[in-house]
């Protein structure tokens, strides 16, 4: 019985080593048979991005100890994650596959001569990694793309190339007011003669001005919305509209704070800014008058009230 033992011990280690690395503790066989084109980078590595489309520069960001920032086109505010999703996108680009096995003389019919897109990636130990994308494939699909002036010509899914293509909108941040919906105590709106103040007693509201037009179970689900106001145009300075005289005011009272938010119009559009803040974003009028309705009363289901 003992000779058994040590066969029986090494069968079982064996074993433990096969399942650590089929399974959930070793390396996946999908991430094998992936071809990374940039190996052994990683996102965290990226200290700047410099975007070109058609040899011009349309955007460039680096990383500083506060986070990303715009550096061209100009200053902006940055959405974070949005910046960190495109860089991850392009670190773990794969299955690139080379057209041929040298370069060739010519990379013209491929539209890699002028590239029509051409990402520049610096990293933390000082090299510099680059990604030109080419011509749409005829026939099956992605584009052609080059890692540098010496590199082969390869082949990249449409999905990654694309991807790759950002505009400055695209990584700005873009919402309007940033707050939690359920920590707001009070309001006070006025917005083109109407004029909203209300407060939360316990889970409801009440309204103390506006009883005639506004509807107080509303006033939560609007408030939320207020969060998902989005600009559609690229912010600029609040300082830009210090002197003008706004069309929009809203307070908000919160646990143990008040901010105090401002819409200014100038060329049918409202920059909307919060006192003391950086940036002023801008929306279509329609979009804050929508906004503005949410929290109306329903006049059809007034007028039935009112028939009874």
């Amino acid at each position: 019985m003992k000779r058994w033992l040590p066969t029986g011990l090494a069968v079982l280690v064996l074993a433990a080593l096969w399942f650590f690395y089929s399974g959930s503790g070793g390396s996946d066989p999908e991430e094998k048979r992936a071809d990374r084109l940039f190996p052994g980078v990683q996102a965290e590595d990226v200290t700047q991005l410099t975007l070109l489309e058609k040899g011009k520069v349309s955007l460039e960001l680096k990383k500083t100890g506060e986070g990303w920032e715009f550096v061209r086109p100009r200053p902006l505010p940055v959405d974070g994650e949005a910046v960190d999703a495109w860089v991850s996108s392009f670190v773990g680009l794969k299955n690139a596959e080379p057209v041929e096995k040298k370069r060739p003389d010519d990379v013209t019919p491929f539209g890699l001569k002028d590239p029509e897109l051409s990402l520049t990636v610096s990293l933390k130990n000082g090299k510099t990694l680059r990604l030109d994308v080419g011509s749409q494939i005829p026939v099956e699909g992605g584009n052609y793309v080059t890692t540098g002036d010496q590199a082969p010509v390869l082949k990249l899914d449409g999905v990654q190339a694309e991807g790759l293509r950002k505009r400055p909108l695209d990584l700005m941040e873009k919402q309007a007011v940033s707050l939690d919906p359920e920590k707001v105590t009070g309001i006070r709106a006025d917005w083109k003669g109407k004029r909203l103040a209300a407060e939360k007693k316990g889970d409801q509201w009440k309204l103390t001005e506006g009883e005639d037009r506004f509807d107080p179970k509303r006033i939560e689900g609007w408030i939320e919305h207020l969060t998902y106001l989005t600009a559609d145009d690229l912010a600029v300075e609040a300082d830009r509209f210090k002197k003008e005289t706004p069309v929009l005011s809203l307070t908000l009272r919160l646990k143990g704070d008040t901010r105090t938010v401002v819409g200014v119009k100038q060329k049918g559009r409202i920059w909307v800014m919060e006192k003391g803040g950086k940036w002023a974003r801008s929306f279509e009028e329609k979009k804050i008058e929508e906004w503005m309705q949410q929290v109306e009363k329903e006049k059809k289901k007034e007028k039935e009230k009112q028939s009874k």
